[in-house]
């Protein structure tokens, strides 16, 4: 297990994406594509979008979410700086004054950076509400059935991940999660 923060390259790195407000599954897209143009980061595949309920948060618009999967030359923290510069691209603004979770353009979640485990105050890997959202699992398990979580015991892969919280969701041991795979 791997918890050196500050390695610099991974070819199995996993980002979700969401959007609820404007053209979301436009938006993703283009959130795609401009990771693709920088120089240290090299697109592999891109899930299926899929059109979710909000988790967590109140709101009247669903949002569209997917995962892809990078291979990238730069340590997870400067991924992280441009993850948050594209956001910022789209216009997104992180207001720190406000709790809970907001309606948003745009939203990049490093979920996995291969093997590594870190806790820090600006990143934890992997994503820590990774097991509890099926916006996640359920498009992170179509393009990597087989990658091993490496912080929970047994290894589990990110599809026994997900038959898991489907589940937790059946026997109402988690909220329910509202899912629905769409086309690009």
């Amino acid at each position: 297990m791997e918890t050196d923060s500050n390695r610099a390259g991974c070819d199995h790195v996993f980002v979700g994406f969401g959007s609820n407000l404007g053209d979301s599954r436009q938006m993703l897209l283009k959130a795609w594509r401009l990771l693709g143009e920088r120089p240290e980061i090299r697109l592999g595949e891109l899930s299926k979008p899929y059109r979710t309920s909000p988790v967590g948060m109140s709101s009247s618009h669903w949002f569209v979410n997917a995962v892809g999967r990078l291979s990238v030359t730069c340590s997870p923290h400067r991924l992280l700086d441009i993850m948050q510069e594209i956001e910022a691209g789209f216009g997104r603004e992180r207001d720190r004054k406000r709790t809970g979770y907001q309606d948003r353009v745009i939203d990049l979640d490093l979920i996995y950076y291969g093997d590594l485990v870190c806790d820090g105050s600006r990143l934890t890997l992997p994503h820590p509400q990774r097991t509890e959202r099926l916006f996640v699992l359920a498009p992170l398990a179509a393009i990597a059935p087989h990658f091993v979580d490496p912080e929970i015991a047994g290894k589990p892969t990110v599809a026994a991940l997900h038959r898991a919280l489907l589940q937790r969701i059946a026997d109402k041991q988690v909220a329910e999660q509202e899912l629905l795979e769409e086309i690009w």
